[in-house]
Protein backbone atom coordinates (compact mmCIF):
# COMPACT_ATOMS: atom_id res chain seq x y z
CA UNK A 1 0.00 0.00 0.00
CA UNK A 2 3.19 2.29 0.96
CA UNK A 3 4.72 1.27 -2.11
CA UNK A 4 1.55 2.05 -4.29
CA UNK A 5 1.51 5.47 -2.79
CA UNK A 6 4.92 6.76 -2.83
CA UNK A 7 4.41 5.42 -7.02
CA UNK A 8 1.43 7.65 -6.95
CA UNK A 9 3.11 10.58 -5.37
CA UNK A 10 6.23 10.31 -7.86
CA UNK A 11 4.08 10.34 -10.90
CA UNK A 12 2.08 13.22 -9.38
CA UNK A 13 5.36 14.82 -8.63
CA UNK A 14 6.19 13.89 -12.41
CA UNK A 15 3.31 15.83 -14.33
CA UNK A 16 4.17 18.61 -11.94
CA UNK A 17 7.46 18.92 -13.16
CA UNK A 18 6.58 18.76 -16.71
CA UNK A 19 4.19 20.99 -16.75
CA UNK A 20 6.39 23.62 -15.12
CA UNK A 21 8.64 22.90 -17.84
CA UNK A 22 6.26 23.40 -20.40
CA UNK A 23 4.78 26.99 -18.76
CA UNK A 24 9.06 28.00 -19.20
CA UNK A 25 8.75 27.18 -22.71
CA UNK A 26 5.97 28.90 -23.27
CA UNK A 27 6.60 32.18 -22.00
CA UNK A 28 10.22 31.91 -23.06
CA UNK A 29 8.43 31.36 -26.91
CA UNK A 30 5.94 34.45 -25.99
CA UNK A 31 8.70 36.43 -24.77
CA UNK A 32 10.85 35.74 -27.99
CA UNK A 33 7.84 36.91 -30.14
CA UNK A 34 7.16 39.95 -28.39
CA UNK A 35 10.40 40.95 -28.87
CA UNK A 36 10.19 40.14 -32.38
CA UNK A 37 6.94 42.26 -32.92
CA UNK A 38 8.78 44.98 -31.80
CA UNK A 39 11.40 44.73 -33.79
CA UNK A 40 8.90 44.69 -36.43
CA UNK A 41 7.13 47.97 -34.97
CA UNK A 42 10.10 49.42 -34.54
CA UNK A 43 11.57 48.65 -38.05
CA UNK A 44 8.13 49.82 -39.17
CA UNK A 45 8.60 53.11 -37.14
CA UNK A 46 11.92 53.83 -38.50
CA UNK A 47 11.07 53.55 -42.23
CA UNK A 48 7.91 55.87 -41.36
CA UNK A 49 10.82 58.56 -39.78
CA UNK A 50 12.67 58.38 -43.15
CA UNK A 51 9.83 60.22 -44.40
CA UNK A 52 7.28 62.25 -43.66
CA UNK A 53 4.22 60.14 -42.51
CA UNK A 54 1.27 62.05 -42.54
CA UNK A 55 -0.43 63.10 -45.80
CA UNK A 56 1.03 65.58 -48.04
CA UNK A 57 -0.89 67.69 -49.89
CA UNK A 58 -1.22 67.79 -53.82
CA UNK A 59 1.82 68.80 -55.34
CA UNK A 60 0.30 70.26 -58.15
CA UNK A 61 -2.94 72.54 -58.24
CA UNK A 62 -6.02 71.46 -60.68
CA UNK A 63 -5.60 67.82 -59.99
CA UNK A 64 -7.02 65.74 -63.23
CA UNK A 65 -5.48 62.49 -63.10
CA UNK A 66 -2.80 60.52 -62.49
CA UNK A 67 -1.13 59.41 -66.04
CA UNK A 68 1.70 57.10 -64.68
CA UNK A 69 2.10 55.33 -62.02
CA UNK A 70 5.12 54.43 -59.83
CA UNK A 71 7.16 51.14 -60.81
CA UNK A 72 8.56 48.97 -64.23
CA UNK A 73 6.87 50.99 -67.14
CA UNK A 74 6.82 49.50 -70.76
CA UNK A 75 8.89 51.78 -73.56
CA UNK A 76 7.50 54.66 -74.35
CA UNK A 77 8.31 56.07 -78.25
CA UNK A 78 7.93 59.78 -79.92
CA UNK A 79 6.63 60.06 -83.29
CA UNK A 80 10.13 59.05 -84.95
CA UNK A 81 10.06 55.82 -83.45
CA UNK A 82 13.15 56.74 -80.86
CA UNK A 83 12.43 55.41 -77.55
CA UNK A 84 12.46 58.44 -75.23
CA UNK A 85 10.98 56.70 -71.61
CA UNK A 86 10.38 53.89 -69.92
CA UNK A 87 11.82 50.30 -70.49
CA UNK A 88 12.71 50.08 -66.91
CA UNK A 89 11.26 51.34 -62.94
CA UNK A 90 9.80 54.46 -63.09
CA UNK A 91 10.79 56.29 -60.26
CA UNK A 92 8.37 58.65 -59.49
CA UNK A 93 4.35 59.02 -60.41
CA UNK A 94 3.19 61.42 -63.54
CA UNK A 95 -0.01 64.36 -62.18
CA UNK A 96 -1.74 66.13 -64.44
CA UNK A 97 -3.25 69.35 -64.01
CA UNK A 98 -5.37 71.53 -66.03
CA UNK A 99 -2.67 73.17 -68.90
CA UNK A 100 -0.47 75.82 -66.73
CA UNK A 101 -1.18 74.54 -63.00
CA UNK A 102 1.08 75.86 -60.59
CA UNK A 103 3.58 73.70 -59.18
CA UNK A 104 3.64 73.64 -55.26
CA UNK A 105 5.78 72.37 -52.46
CA UNK A 106 4.54 69.51 -50.23
CA UNK A 107 6.39 71.07 -47.20
CA UNK A 108 8.51 73.27 -46.10
CA UNK A 109 12.19 72.86 -46.38
CA UNK A 110 15.45 74.05 -48.65
CA UNK A 111 15.49 73.89 -52.11
CA UNK A 112 18.53 71.44 -52.94
CA UNK A 113 18.39 71.69 -56.83
CA UNK A 114 16.60 74.53 -59.03
CA UNK A 115 17.10 74.29 -63.05
CA UNK A 116 17.82 71.63 -65.87
CA UNK A 117 18.44 68.09 -65.09
CA UNK A 118 18.73 65.89 -68.16
CA UNK A 119 15.80 63.85 -68.74
CA UNK A 120 13.60 65.48 -66.14
CA UNK A 121 14.20 68.68 -67.56
CA UNK A 122 13.18 72.02 -65.76
CA UNK A 123 13.08 70.97 -62.02
CA UNK A 124 13.59 71.34 -58.54
CA UNK A 125 14.30 69.05 -55.49
CA UNK A 126 13.52 70.18 -51.63
CA UNK A 127 14.90 68.73 -48.41
CA UNK A 128 12.34 68.54 -45.53
CA UNK A 129 12.83 67.06 -42.64
CA UNK A 130 9.78 65.33 -40.49
CA UNK A 131 8.79 65.21 -36.88
CA UNK A 132 11.81 62.81 -35.81
CA UNK A 133 14.67 65.13 -37.42
CA UNK A 134 15.18 62.99 -40.36
CA UNK A 135 15.23 63.84 -43.72
CA UNK A 136 13.87 63.10 -47.01
CA UNK A 137 13.10 64.76 -50.55
CA UNK A 138 10.00 66.00 -53.18
CA UNK A 139 11.57 65.77 -56.77
CA UNK A 140 9.46 67.89 -59.53
CA UNK A 141 10.18 67.82 -62.97
CA UNK A 142 9.27 68.77 -66.57
CA UNK A 143 8.36 71.55 -65.10
CA UNK A 144 7.68 74.59 -68.18
CA UNK A 145 10.42 76.82 -69.03
CA UNK A 146 10.98 79.87 -67.26
CA UNK A 147 9.05 78.92 -64.64
CA UNK A 148 10.58 77.89 -61.90
CA UNK A 149 10.43 80.27 -59.06
CA UNK A 150 12.66 79.15 -56.31
CA UNK A 151 16.39 78.66 -56.40
CA UNK A 152 18.71 76.50 -54.83
CA UNK A 153 19.53 77.02 -51.01
CA UNK A 154 16.10 78.80 -50.49
CA UNK A 155 13.60 78.37 -47.81
CA UNK A 156 9.78 77.61 -49.12
CA UNK A 157 6.85 76.86 -47.27
CA UNK A 158 3.92 74.38 -47.69
CA UNK A 159 1.85 75.16 -50.90
CA UNK A 160 4.68 77.61 -52.11
CA UNK A 161 4.42 77.91 -55.98
CA UNK A 162 7.47 76.80 -57.31
CA UNK A 163 7.19 76.57 -61.04
CA UNK A 164 4.48 75.29 -63.66
CA UNK A 165 3.53 72.20 -65.25
CA UNK A 166 5.09 71.67 -68.21
CA UNK A 167 6.45 68.71 -70.62
CA UNK A 168 10.22 69.39 -70.76
CA UNK A 169 12.96 67.10 -70.83
CA UNK A 170 12.16 63.32 -71.99
CA UNK A 171 8.35 63.79 -71.98
CA UNK A 172 5.63 62.76 -73.61
CA UNK A 173 2.62 65.59 -72.62
CA UNK A 174 2.28 68.44 -70.04
CA UNK A 175 2.19 66.41 -66.95
CA UNK A 176 4.14 66.50 -63.12
CA UNK A 177 7.02 64.30 -62.89
CA UNK A 178 7.22 63.89 -58.69
CA UNK A 179 9.42 61.45 -56.95
CA UNK A 180 10.03 61.33 -52.78
CA UNK A 181 13.51 60.59 -52.29
CA UNK A 182 15.03 59.27 -48.93
CA UNK A 183 19.06 60.86 -50.54
CA UNK A 184 19.26 63.61 -52.48
CA UNK A 185 20.40 63.40 -55.86
CA UNK A 186 19.95 59.83 -57.01
CA UNK A 187 16.69 58.27 -57.91
CA UNK A 188 18.09 54.99 -56.75
CA UNK A 189 16.44 56.28 -53.30
CA UNK A 190 13.19 57.61 -54.69
CA UNK A 191 10.33 55.79 -53.29
CA UNK A 192 6.20 55.72 -54.12
CA UNK A 193 4.81 58.53 -53.29
CA UNK A 194 1.49 57.98 -54.42
CA UNK A 195 0.03 56.59 -50.83
CA UNK A 196 1.86 60.31 -49.26
CA UNK A 197 -0.24 61.85 -51.69
CA UNK A 198 -3.59 60.14 -51.70
CA UNK A 199 -3.74 58.66 -48.40
CA UNK A 200 -2.11 57.79 -45.18
CA UNK A 201 0.16 55.29 -44.86
CA UNK A 202 -1.13 51.75 -43.28
CA UNK A 203 0.64 50.25 -40.66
Amino acid sequence: MHRKLGMIIGIIIFILILCCTYTNQTNVKKSDNMSDSNTVGNTEIKQGEIIYRGKLPMPIENFIQVTSKFGYRNPVYNSQGIQISGGKLHTGIDLCGSLGSNVMAVKEGEVTHAGWQGGYGNCVEIKHIDEQGNSFYSFYAHMRDNSICVQKGQNVITGQVIGTQGSTGNSTGDHLHFEIRTKSGSNQYAIDPAPYIFTEKRR
